[in-house]
């Protein structure tokens, strides 16, 4: 597999997670204490929202890459 298909996979895994996880997280109210928290201290729930989402993500396109490089055969370089 080349690296521009592996690198849109990652991209579309995390959009996808990301999307479903801000629909989720005003959904269900899981985190609305947190939220509530962190609204008062960033005054803007939509970019407190923001945030732990793109957090959330970060750590799961993070995860992704690692197992990749783990999986994928190794190259080594003459």
């Amino acid at each position: 597999m080349g690296r521009v298909a592996v690198l849109f996979g990652i991209w579309l895994i995390g959009y996808v997670v990301g999307f479903m996880g801000y629909i989720l997280l005003a959904e269900t109210n899981a985190l609305a204490y947190l939220i509530t928290y962190l609204t008062r201290i960033f005054g803007n729930s939509q970019i407190v929202a923001a945030g732990l989402v793109g957090l959330a993500t970060s750590f799961l396109a993070l995860a992704v890459v690692i197992a990749w490089s783990y999986w994928s055969p190794s190259v080594s370089k003459v």
